[in-house]
């Protein structure tokens, strides 16, 4: 199915500290999460250029938590598709 995972299912993929492996698929043509391989995929219409995916993707996550963007933050791979993403709230 098409749908994104819920809040619940996303926080249940974070280890004990509250960071999520993350996949990241910039440049797609509609922007959806999935969980795979027990992290989380996001495609994003942001293309991979001067951390701007990155800062979309951070902003997605928070949407699909329903949270503010301050309150997830990238632990690693700032210039990767593997990141790592700390959910702070």
């Amino acid at each position: 199915s098409m749908a994104n995972p819920s809040p619940q299912e996303i926080r249940a993929l974070a280890d004990a500290d509250g960071v999520v492996a993350l996949r990241v698929v910039p440049g797609a043509k509609v922007e959806r999460a999935a969980i795979e391989n027990g992290g989380l995929k996001l495609w994003t219409r942001t293309a991979p250029e001067d951390g701007k995916a990155t800062k979309a993707v951070l902003a997605q996550l928070a949407k699909l938590l329903g949270i503010a963007a301050r309150d997830v933050e990238l632990v690693s791979g700032a210039t990767s598709r593997e990141k790592r993403v700390r959910i702070t709230c």
